[in-house]
């Protein structure tokens, strides 16, 4: 996934995608983003602050969960996407301009709140200290979620959706 989002983005300095490519909540063209966002970033600073959660969350998920690894990537990556086209475009109504959500981080509050809480559920001690580890180097990343502790452009919304879809996935995996 790393690879490709550097490859869109290397492809988006051409300028050959000058529209948003992202989640627009609410709006039809916003669909495309379900499947398209995290793939998009707005700068150099946007992909380099993805690309190392994603390639260590990645690698952490198909070290310890490697029979579920690409079915909660996948899911993750798609229920994200979705949950925030659903949720309404609060900066619409305080601005009267759509909001376009773009980057991976969606899917990386995912896969950190999915490790963390798989482990928990799952009451065995190895998943529970990599839960522990992981909530110990990701653990601020909660504030993400609180739309009154993000900078203006980032997506809250994003962060909070992908968090509880990380959260629900770890639920029913351990529940089989």
């Amino acid at each position: 996934m790393v690879g490709l989002m550097w490859f869109i983005f290397l492809i988006q300095k051409t300028g050959l995608f000058n529209q948003c490519y992202g989640v627009i909540p609410w709006k039809m063209e916003g669909l495309r983003g379900i499947v398209l966002s995290p793939l998009f970033h707005g700068n150099l600073e946007h992909i380099m602050s993805n690309s190392i959660p994603m390639l260590i969350l990645s690698f952490v998920l198909f070290l310890f969960y490697n029979k579920h690894a690409y079915f909660v990537i996948i899911s993750s990556w798609i229920l994200t996407g979705l949950a925030t086209w659903l949720l309404p475009d609060f900066s619409y109504f305080q601005s009267g301009i759509y909001s376009c959500h773009i980057g991976a981080s969606g899917v990386i509050y995912a896969l950190a709140f999915f490790l963390f809480f798989s482990g928990v559920f799952s009451k065995k001690l190895l998943l529970l200290v990599v839960s522990i580890v992981v909530f110990l180097v990701y653990g601020s990343i909660v504030y993400g979620i609180l739309p009154s502790q993000v900078d203006q452009g980032v997506s809250w919304q994003g962060h909070l959706m992908g968090a509880i879809v990380g959260s629900v996935i770890a639920y029913k995996l351990n529940k089989r």
